[in-house]
């Protein structure tokens, strides 16, 4: 690290305008997009800035504390999360080239850092989700295990245990490697087995109690109890529901095998010549034919933590397989093992050195064939029934999404993995200089495009944000969002932006019945074909939605701003403050949003300013009734009897004596100050 920091200026100077570039385009792309994965954007925004860290389900604490910053952003706390989310992207680039100058020269590295900043996976950093600092994080500790040995000092062994468990801090799926790093460590040097019997293990129980050690104790600083966790109340419900399955292991392991298969394919498929590598490298490595050093390291590390994340993959996918409308076993959930494709670009790169692998020409030829063959029925199939998105599986959406770029890059693929097996070299070498650039141009192209279409807003998104803007922080608590459509309905609730806001699904094409509404709610907003609630005090209907009220509220709170669904119109009444609002003209007219009462009483808190205290204020009700009353200089509740025989909406108040306070040489406010409104309720009465 130091020599790449001081003795070759010229890769760090390079390697940082490259970030920059890729910091900043991330940004204008991401400029502008509605967000885009529901329900997860919802629920880290609402756990890592609206609630504490104790209340989250998901134990991701460092990455929720880390985002709680974008509190500072208001109403822009999703364009902040997507400058973290770019800065912490591109931040991986220096641990990846460092990874891959252990076994490339200095251009090849250089290119693989590019290439993996600009590929299909940056469309995370556009999402309110914990992936791009997850990804940063998952290099930094790759680059830490690959350069230790087996000889390496604790102190080295637990601090890529602290590292690990920051990052299973981020996202606890990090924990899932263990295995994976189990069998690297014991597996790292096989030249001298009492070695490996008095050291091997000692190391991987070094890492492993760093790790959790930092989990829980960093866990229990951000959350208290509810930190001391693994992997918090959201996955550990998933496991207990693994296991309660266990009865049903036949099925689990078809479905497990099935998801497992997919998986397989689509890596094949992107990438069979470094599959190929790979395992042929580590093959040689177990053999004990021991070649160079970084290349065998890279491979046996590559291979066990992609098997290792693909089965782990294959197994949460049945479990969850067809719990909801969108979980079933063709669905590919790439994004839990995609941050580690760089090394396959790496394994491939260190195929360019002098050293030849030891392994048979026959080895070569089985293992490449066998992927040759996978390609070859993914080419023929187009991947069905498999179904990637460009959310769970950019990469392979990226070439799938047309036909001809699919058999494009399968083919160009293809042709590489039989060429590997004639001649290693430079196939290689093909793959990384021009198959590599070639994909990732297609695929990013194709999986930006899909991205921008979410620059226009649908109708989730415009109702969500209707009533952000049209009710206040406070009301949108008692909001009930209702819908068929539950992704949709997310979209909606990440806009609300309120905690207290929640949904509930009903029947496409049908009505909400006002008489289920929750006691604590009073707003529906229906989204979808679906018809208005009826009786409710007060409706809007939209173009695609509508936002009902279903009681009327008997009472007004001035430190409010608006009203809505109470009060249509204001007239001379100065803005809100912390205690109410004051009058600032000689009226005051309140238009209330539906006839008031026939006979009613005003219950009105307010106080009075110079003159006006002591002296008759007019109240009138449409061009009806009046009355006066004579208020305090302090707060005081004065209660009125109105009668109301023409349904009017409005209520008139006249101020006597409209004064300055500047007028008085108390301050310097202009305003023509009279009556301080703090609460008005209206009481109808019998017969009203």
């Amino acid at each position: 690290m130091m020599d790449f920091l001081t003795k070759k200026p010229m890769q760090l100077y390079s390697l940082i305008l490259l970030m920059g570039c890729v910091f900043f385009g991330l940004l204008l792309r991401n400029q502008g997009l509605f967000p885009v994965v529901f329900a997860d954007e919802y629920l880290y925004s609402k756990f890592s800035r609206l609630l504490p860290l104790s209340s989250s389900p998901i134990p991701d604490y460092l990455y929720l504390i880390i985002y709680r910053i974008t509190n500072v952003c208001g109403d822009g706390f999703l364009g902040c999360a997507r400058i973290l989310n770019a800065f912490f992207y591109v931040m991986a680039a220096p641990f990846i080239y460092l990874v891959a100058r252990k076994v490339c020269d200095r251009k090849a590295a250089l290119l693989i850092a590019a290439l993996s900043l600009v590929g299909p996976i940056n469309t995370y950093t556009a999402y309110f989700m914990p992936e791009a600092l997850y990804y940063s994080s998952f290099w930094v500790f790759t680059w830490l295990i690959l350069s230790l040995k087996v000889d390496s000092g604790v102190k080295a062994w637990c601090l890529c245990g602290v590292v690990l468990g920051l990052t299973a801090l981020i996202k606890p799926h990090a924990l899932f490697i263990l295995p994976a790093i189990m069998a690297y460590v014991i597996l790292l040097d096989r030249k001298s087995w009492q070695f490996w019997k008095e050291k091997a293990f000692l190391n991987f129980i070094f890492l492993v109690s760093s790790a959790l050690a930092t989990k829980l104790v960093v866990g229990y600083l951000l959350a208290g109890t509810r930190g001391i966790t693994l992997f918090g109340d959201t996955y550990g419900s998933v496991a207990e529901s693994a296991a309660s399955r266990l009865g049903h292991y036949v099925e689990l392991l078809r479905l497990s095998s099935e998801s497992i298969w997919g998986h397989l394919i689509a890596i094949c498929l992107l990438f069979g010549l470094p599959i190929s590598l790979a395992i042929c490298t580590t093959f040689d490595a177990l053999r004990g034919r021991i070649g160079a050093e970084g290349s065998r390291k890279v491979s046996l590390y590559t291979i066990l933590t992609l098997s290792n994340l693909i089965a782990v993959v294959g197994i949460f996918t049945a479990t969850v397989a067809n719990a909801g409308p969108y979980e079933s076993v063709a669905r590919l959930h790439m994004r839990y093992y995609n941050f580690a494709f760089p090394l396959l670009a790496i394994v491939a790169a260190s195929q360019f050195s002098n050293f030849q692998l030891r392994e048979s020409w026959r080895r070569r030829v089985i293992v490449g064939l066998t992927v040759a063959a996978v390609i070859i029925y993914a080419l023929i199939t187009r991947m069905r029934p498999f179904l990637p998105s460009y959310v769970d599986s950019p990469e392979l959406r990226g070439i799938t999404h047309k036909v001809a770029t699919f058999y494009f890059v399968g083919g160009l693929s293809l042709l590489l993995t039989f060429f590997w097996m004639i001649r290693p070299k430079l196939s290689a070498k093909l793959f990384v200089y021009l198959y590599i650039p070639v994909m990732v141009i297609l695929s990013s192209y194709s999986v930006n495009k899909e991205l921008r279409y979410r620059l226009t807003a649908n109708v989730f998104d415009r109702a969500g944000f209707f009533v952000q803007q049209y009710l206040p922080s406070n009301e949108r608590a008692r909001v009930l969002i209702v819908g068929s459509n539950l992704g949709g309905m997310f979209q909606s609730l990440f806009y609300l932006d309120n905690p207290g806001a929640a949904l509930e699904e009903i029947p496409e094409g049908a009505a909400f019945d006002l008489t289920k509404l929750p006691a604590d709610k009073e707003w529906v907003l229906t989204v979808g074909n679906h018809p208005a609630p009826e009786n409710a005090a007060y409706a809007l209907e939209l173009n695609g939605f509508s936002l009902v009220k279903a009681t009327g509220s008997d009472e007004i709170d001035f430190r409010e701003f608006a009203w809505p669904g109470v009060i249509s119109h204001t007239f001379g009444l100065s803005s809100a403050e912390k205690w109410g609002a004051w009058s600032d003209s000689s009226e005051v007219s309140i238009e209330f949003t539906i006839p008031l009462p026939t006979h009613f009483r005003l219950h009105l808190k307010a106080m009075a300013f110079g003159l006006n205290a002591g002296s008759d204020i007019e109240v009138i009700v449409g061009e009806g009734e009046s009355i006066r009353f004579m208020p305090k200089p302090t707060v005081e509740e004065y209660v009125l009897e109105l009668e109301n025989p023409h349904k009017s909406k409005v209520i008139h108040f006249l101020i006597p004596h409209p004064t300055a306070p500047k007028s008085l040489g108390l301050n310097d406010d202009e305003r023509t100050l009279g009556l301080g409104f703090v609460k008005l309720r209206i009481e109808p009465l019998l017969g009203g």
